[in-house]
This record gives C-alpha cells, structure tokens and sequence, in this order.
C-alpha cells in the first residue's frame, strides 16, 4: 500500500501554532531528547500526521493535493524559521515488481516550494 505522511518537526511553539490549524490529528509524536529507534536522542520535537494510503498512485496524489489545499486554505505554512516539514511518500513493492510512475506536476512541486515542504520518496 502506499502511504503519504507529514513529518512536522521544531519548537515546541511552532509545532502548537501548525498543529492547531492541520485538518487532522497527528498519529504520532515525540520530544526533544527521546531517544530514537536507532538509538539517537531527538534534537527536536515533532509529529506525524497521516495524508493518505492508496494502492493507486493517482489516486494517492488526489488525496495528497486535497491535504495540502486545506492546508493552504487553513493559512497553514512552513516557510518559517521554528518549525520544517517534509512530505514523505514510500510505495513498499516486491524486489523485481514493476511499480506505477507518480507523477507530480509543476504545480504540485509548486506547492511544496510554496509552502515550504521538502519532498522525500521511497520505495
């Protein structure tokens, strides 16, 4: 399945300020100087909210642009100084299966620059 995410990360003051405006709940959260699955402690604290999960591509992006508009729509930004964020799209497949193309438009990278979210994908 694939899966987009918001990984929001900053100052505590920051991360109220975007977290009371997002269109949905966080699914997961942490603080500065917990300690990380590789065993590092967090320079920051942060949250993860989930954008959507979708086998097709296309289908994944329409939910993804739906996320980020009412995002915009809300005044929701992280072009700021406390607080950086990064859209995270993994599409887990088979060693040797063929996945499908996503494929983002001018207007989406757009977007992301716009609001100043930096884009990391996976497979």
């Amino acid at each position: 399945m694939n899966i987009a995410t918001l990984k929001v990360h900053g100052d505590p003051e920051g991360l109220a300020d975007v977290r009371d405006g997002l269109p949905s709940e966080p699914h997961g959260d942490w603080q500065k100087g917990d300690v990380t699955p590789a065993g590092r402690a967090r320079i920051d604290s942060g949250f993860y909210v989930a954008i959507g999960t979708e086998q097709n591509p296309t289908e994944l992006l329409k939910q993804i642009r739906f996320y980020l508009n009412e995002c915009q729509a809300r005044g929701i930004h992280f072009e700021r100084a406390d607080v950086a964020a990064e859209l995270r799209i993994s599409f887990p497949c088979e060693a040797g299966a063929a996945t499908a193309p996503l494929d983002l438009s001018l207007a989406d990278m757009g977007m992301l620059v716009e609001m100043g979210i930096n884009l990391s994908i996976t497979a």
